[in-house]
């Protein structure tokens, strides 16, 4: 594993205060598990070996049936605006025209991972919520490059991959969207102005990324080492709740990498200072930032409010030795909605305590195992109050079918609150 440190803004992290009139609105934040470590086979030593136990994974954990278990969350629930990650579309192809032999990308161990998960949500939900905003992360093969980060010097169609002695190649695009309901008005922010080099779709990818190289087989007898690079980004909305002006942002932070030494966890402390920067310098642009605009953060942070601060040698920024979790509630000034939450201070249970994360990787375990809170709602003014602050999708209630022998729909739970100012 390797990762670079891109020097961080000195952006100010000032609290932008709103206005004392009343507002309320509901949000929802819902990681949908892609269904396989991707990080672990890229770093496999049989790559290709990985890489197909990895769509045999996936497909086992049925990600369109997963897809129609979480858009039922969100329409029972029926918050103003939802911010969804790890939403993800793999595809396969065949070349020169496919043939249904069962051997390529309709084998039956795999067929079932070549699915967009953006698409099955939004027709589950049949009309009631839309996409207005997304930030493309990791898009492969598309985002490899050599390892000094120049073009390859081919176009790939995919990842070629060999199964039952024939050659496949596969797409993976990861995003980070922004629903609304189809009854409130909303707008991408147009933060890739503060990104050009790293702009995505309607948001940014962070300078700060975990990467690895990768021998690739192109041709028979020629193999290129590229560069796969672990993006993580952010988008927002602007939106209209109750004719009051909200920004709504969300994002998926990398995870600790703690196998990977103590300073690669400085990847998603830098990439929370480069989010913070940024809300805090566009709020400031004038123009920009409507009158008594509220600002919430929501997304997985992959940090939980249990993480301490962590050393950081000399000649580091001190901001990396700082978890996401304690910028956003301490150097940013946001509060987290969850802490508002009646009861929450006396609870002993993951009900109340709001642990999201996380269920087996293969989703199959009976009951409930999660241990960390780490899914969050993050609130730039102070909330008056805190409303119907739950946890969605980790009862049994709501895993798949067959009962009793169904999967959890993700590997987090899902969070939602009502918040009023």
């Amino acid at each position: 594993m390797r990762y670079n440190l891109a020097p961080l803004s000195a952006a100010t992290l000032l609290a932008v205060a709103g206005t004392a009139s009343s507002a309320e609105i509901e949000v929802m934040t819902q990681n949908q598990y892609v269904g396989t470590d991707l990080i672990g086979l890229v770093e496999s030593d049989d790559f290709n070996a990985a890489a197909i136990a990895a769509l045999q994974d996936r497909a086992k954990s049925m990600p369109t049936l997963r897809a129609r278990a979480l858009a039922a969350l969100i329409g029972k629930r029926g918050p103003a605006l939802v911010g969804l990650q790890e939403v993800y579309e793999f595809t396969c192809l065949e070349l020169p025209t496919p043939v249904a032999d069962g051997k390529g990308c309709d084998n039956p161990s795999i067929a079932g991972a070549f699915t967009d998960q953006l698409a099955d949500t939004l027709a589950a939900l049949g009309g009631r919520y839309r996409d207005v905003a997304t930030v493309v992360n990791m898009n492969l093969p598309a985002g490899l490059v050599l390892p000094d980060g120049s073009p390859l010097p081919v176009a790939l169609p995919g990842i070629p991959l060999s199964i039952d002695e024939m050659t496949i190649y596969l797409g993976v695009v990861d995003r980070d969207v922004i629903l609304a309901r189809s009854d409130v008005a909303a707008q991408p922010v147009p933060y890739t102005a503060l990104c050009p080099t790293r702009a995505s779709g309607d948001g940014c990818r962070y300078q700060t990324v975990a990467s690895a190289n990768l021998d690739v087989t192109v041709a028979p007898g020629f193999t290129v080492t590229v560069r796969v690079d672990f993006e993580r980004g952010f988008v927002g909305a602007d939106a209209m709740v109750g004719g009051v002006p909200y920004r709504f942002v969300n994002t998926h932070l990398e995870t600790r990498l703690e196998s990977n030494g103590p300073q690669a966890r400085f990847i998603q402390s830098a990439q929370a200072a480069e989010l913070l920067g940024t809300i805090s310098y566009y709020a400031t642009v004038p123009g920009t930032t409507p009158p008594g605009q509220r600002t919430l953060v929501v997304g997985d942070m992959n940090s939980d409010p249990r993480d301490s601060v962590y050393p950081v040698p000399p000649g580091y920024p001190e901001i990396l030795g700082v978890p996401p979790y304690r910028q956003f509630a301490s150097l940013g000034g946001f509060t987290d909605v969850w802490t508002l939450r009646p009861g929450v201070g006396k609870g002993k249970g993951a009900p109340l305590v709001g642990f999201s994360c996380c269920q087996y990787a293969d989703l199959s375990n009976h009951k409930s195992d999660l241990y960390e809170r780490i899914d969050l709602i993050f609130s730039l003014a102070p909330p008056r109050k805190v409303f119907n602050a739950r946890l969605l999708g980790e009862s049994v209630a709501d895993k798949t079918s067959p009962k009793g022998r169904g999967l959890w729909p993700s590997d987090h739970a899902s969070v939602a609150a009502r918040i009023q100012y």
